[in-house]
């Protein structure tokens, strides 16, 4: 499956409010929630012995277009948030309908190039707050 197509959306948390879809996403991140492997050998043992600890999503950083503050842009609808550490519910939709939501305080900043016919960025990283669920569409069962 292609990435074309996806949304991210937000809202307050613990709204039942629809999710505002942030404009012109260009690029999302890998969701990893690898576990931290944790070593918990005996004196006895002949070898390392280890225990699945709990996961960590690593580093979410969604890129967005940049034109400037631009009513109804990405960095108006975020910065609010974003300066006051605010938490906020985020749902990312997929093509295929597959939908992953967690709660997260965003963090704005910019890549640049820095030269000529550089691309000035926008990036939303996620300092996420809450688990991360995943809900497959209707009919293929869940993780």
């Amino acid at each position: 499956m292609l990435a074309n197509g996806i949304l991210l959306g937000f809202r307050p948390k613990g709204s039942q409010e629809e999710y505002v879809d942030l404009p012109e996403l260009k690029e999302v991140p890998d969701l990893q929630n690898k576990p931290e492997r944790v070593e918990n050998t005996p004196l006895n043992a002949a070898n390392k012995r280890y225990e699945k600890g709990i996961g960590d999503p690593g580093e979410m950083v969604y890129k967005f277009c940049y034109h400037g503050p631009v009513a109804g842009s990405t960095i108006v609808l975020l910065q609010g948030p974003a300066s006051t550490d605010t938490e906020l519910d985020f749902q990312e939709t997929w093509p295929d309908g597959t939908i992953i939501q967690y709660t997260a305080v965003p963090n704005l900043s910019f890549a640049r190039g820095g030269g000529i016919n550089s691309v000035v960025d926008l990036q939303v990283e996620m300092f996420v707050t809450s688990d991360i669920d995943t809900i497959l569409p209707e009919n293929q069962g869940g993780i």
